[in-house]
């Protein structure tokens, strides 16, 4: 009897210590993925650098836009993050301004440059952002959790009311040939839905949109991939050149001459 009541107790003692042991393993599971390393490198852009995409349809290559990035801090000693965009004809169309923090990336402003009919001179509009997380640092590898950002925005020539939700959801970590070069990358995949509300003349619908993003190591965003629901074709857009600041300038120079 006394051998029985034993061979229980060291049966219990073992499943108890192989619960405890696998409960251990669960908690060395990491829950998050580490993203800052494959954000734009902003510590390096004090100066600025210039990034230039292109789409790419069938193997040819066609210039989409540019985008100046410059970090910069307050007073405070708060880092921020500077965008300016242009278009494909060199003209400055949308500006926006990030926030860094020890979480991640969020926007403090965003706005849009389009070009008056009548006097051919670029104007001002604010893109109304009103939930502001667009990048983290610490994403979580729950296939569910998702990082939103909403803004709102009114534009010529048509002036309709168009507020963007955008579902961030981290993917994985893994590769990607970059300029023939297998680099480190992390993957997002987007979803969007844009709400259009023409309030003067009536009418509402909704475009949705699926978004692969793929950032590398140390360079930032290199590959986005966007689907439209109902249309079968997708648009690839990939990062081509890095400028320095000075010689984005030059082409700028030489395209007014």
């Amino acid at each position: 009897m006394k051998i029985i009541i034993f061979s229980i107790m060291i049966l219990c003692i073992y499943s108890c210590r192989e619960i405890i042991e696998n409960e251990e393993k669960k908690l060395d599971i990491p829950s998050t993925f580490y993203t800052k390393d494959y954000y734009y490198p902003i510590g390096e852009l004090e100066s600025g650098k210039v990034y230039e995409y292109v789409v790419v349809h069938e193997g040819d290559e066609y210039l989409s836009h540019y985008w100046h990035l410059q970090s910069s801090k307050d007073t405070s000693g708060n880092l921020f993050l500077n965008w300016e965009r242009y278009n494909g004809m060199l003209q400055k169309d949308q500006y926006i301004k990030e926030w860094i923090i020890n979480d991640g990336v969020i926007v403090e402003e965003y706005k849009f440059f389009v070009q008056d009919s009548a006097t051919q001179e670029m104007k001002e509009y604010q893109n109304i952002v009103s939930q502001n997380v667009v990048f983290p640092f610490n994403a979580s590898l729950d296939s569910v959790m998702a990082y939103r950002f909403i803004c709102e925005m009114k534009l010529p020539p048509d002036f309709l009311t168009s507020k963007l939700i955008r579902d961030r959801k981290f993917a994985e970590n893994s590769s990607f040939n970059y300029n023939d070069k297998e680099v480190d990358v992390i993957v997002f995949r987007n979803s969007d839905l844009y709400d259009i509300e023409n309030k003067e003349e009536g009418g509402f619908w909704n475009v949705k949109k699926s978004v692969v993003e793929i950032y590398a190591k140390g360079i930032g965003l290199i590959y986005q991939e966007e689907k439209t629901d109902g249309i079968e074709s997708s648009i690839v857009t990939q990062l081509k050149k890095v400028y320095s600041k000075d010689e984005f300038d030059k082409k700028i120079k030489i395209k007014k001459l």
